[in-house]
């Protein structure tokens, strides 16, 4: 994967480092094949407007 690196200043290859202690494979870390800085990538997330709708109605005008 290619993303710019702050660190080096220009678009790098990024790839998955060893991990030590035997965590998940599916982790989202990626480190920076020049100089080794560590990013990490998270998930797209879809945020829905949750709030309820509105509805504007027109004042009925019923005779008294």
């Amino acid at each position: 994967m290619e993303l710019h690196c702050d660190t080096c200043g220009q678009v790098r290859t990024f790839e998955r480092p060893p991990c030590p202690d035997h965590s998940p494979a599916n982790r989202a870390d990626r480190a920076c094949t020049g100089c080794g800085t560590v990013v990490a990538i998270a998930p797209v997330i879809l945020l829905m407007d949750r709030r309820p709708r509105v509805l504007l109605r027109r004042p009925s005008h019923r005779a008294a």
